[in-house]
């Protein structure tokens, strides 16, 4: 992800434009997914990876709380960016799970968050288990990734490449090729997602409202890029979001492991300071920081 410095250089050189925190940024991505002007983005996820009419889905989700039952004392992050139910109909409900990543280890961690949400579907019937919905984890990779193609879908299968079980279904996708003229989306599917990678990537509100309109109406267009320049105008999240970037920069550029160590963690300190003091919860500062619950609370 570009720093801030970077990002409003471009800015300026797309004519000004108006600086929006990018929701490859966790913080960002997730304050806009909790506010009711993202809702109709976060149907048009559904819609598009489920395959679903978006007449199908208008109405029908929910936000669900993203914290997770831990199992063991150390287990610290056991938070999903967003959990929604999507009701189908009377009876099936589908469970989505969708991730914003910056780092290669975090899709593990989310299949492992995946699991926890499809374990509490696993019901006895007539004798027998049964999966009370099936769930679906969408993962945003924004890091650079050579090796895989631009969307994934992962299932449980045997050796021979026969589905075992696709009650938990797995998209990565690769937002990197987005970005990417080169590349040739094979259906209008990969088109949308291609779209909706983009609106997570925009910089300024031209972009952000140019990419929405490709997918939304008007109406919520203007509404979601209105949330996005309040959050964006907010002057403690825009030092939290650079402090973040100087944060990873300082880890990227030390060389001496002494000097990294004692720095990093000196930095993370102050990070997660600023992040307690404009209100956000110790499981989200953890994410962004890399400190322990323990750690932050004991933070003055």
């Amino acid at each position: 992800m570009k720093s801030k410095k970077e990002i409003e250089i471009t800015l300026k050189e797309n004519k000004g434009a108006d600086f929006v925190l990018p929701m490859t940024w966790d913080v960002m991505f997730e304050q806009m997914f909790i506010s009711k002007e993202a809702m109709p983005l976060l149907e048009h996820i559904i819609a598009v990876f489920g395959n679903i009419d978006i007449n199908d889905v208008k109405g029908k989700v929910r936000l669900l709380p993203n914290e997770l039952k831990q199992t063991l004392a150390k287990d610290t992050r056991s938070k999903s960016d967003i959990i929604a139910d999507y009701f189908k109909d009377e009876k099936n409900t589908d469970k989505y799970i969708v991730e914003m990543n910056s780092s290669k280890k975090m899709p593990w961690r989310n299949v492992f968050y995946a699991y926890k949400v499809a374990g509490g579907g696993i019901a006895m019937k007539d004798g027998k288990y049964v999966n009370a919905y099936d769930t679906i984890l969408i993962d945003f990779n924004s890091f650079y990734d050579s090796k895989h193609k631009f969307i994934r879908t992962i299932t449980m299968r045997d050796e021979d490449g026969i589905i075992f079980d696709d009650s938990t279904i797995i998209y990565e996708v690769n937002m990197t090729k987005a970005s990417d003229l080169s590349y040739n989306y094979v259906n209008k599917r990969e088109e949308q997602i291609a779209i909706i990678s983009r609106i997570f990537m925009a910089e300024s509100s031209l972009e952000l409202d140019k990419e929405s309109n490709e997918l939304m109406s008007k109406k919520d267009t203007e509404k979601l890029v209105s949330r996005a320049k309040e959050l964006s105008s907010d002057g403690e999240y825009i030092r939290l979001f650079d402090e973040e970037e100087n944060y990873k920069e300082l880890i990227r550029n030390t060389e001496i492991a002494e000097a990294h160590e004692a720095g990093s963690k000196e930095k993370a300190l102050e990070i997660a300071k600023n992040a307690k003091a404009l209100g956000l919860d110790n499981n989200s500062i953890s994410k962004i920081t890399g400190l322990s619950i323990e750690e932050i609370e004991n933070l003055k």
